[in-house]
């Protein structure tokens, strides 16, 4: 992703980003990778992220390593879904949400007007 990228601070949860920073995503890790380099407090370490999530740093380690395979071709784990919302506060953006979304191709709209209908 060769663009600026331009968090957008928000009162009631992590900042968001533009969907053309979003569009440049490939994968779920590159979106969880994007997230952690663009964390709101840049001196936070992985132990601390670990602590904030309740992810064992040795897992976490492999979450954010780049590329989907390790230096012995052995295929690297993704972060659970069910961290997302502990990582996406602590790191202050929602990469990875957006990037699920976008894959869905839901808009925030289409969501709302859905649980409306519920």
């Amino acid at each position: 992703m060769n663009q600026q990228i331009k968090l957008h601070e928000r009162i009631d949860g992590p900042a968001v980003v533009s969907a053309v920073n979003i569009r440049g995503i490939k994968s779920y890790r590159e979106a969880i990778c994007f997230g952690w380099e663009h964390r709101k407090i840049k001196n936070m370490t992985q132990a601390t992220l670990a602590e904030m999530t309740g992810m064992r740093p040795s897992h976490l380690n492999e979450f954010l390593a780049k590329g989907d395979v390790d230096e012995k071709g052995r295929l690297r784990r993704d972060m659970p879904a069910k961290y997302i919302p502990a990582f996406e506060r602590a790191v202050g953006n929602s990469f990875a949400s957006q990037w699920l979304a976008m894959q869905s191709q839901l808009t925030i709209l289409e969501a709302m007007i859905a649980d409306q209908k519920a």
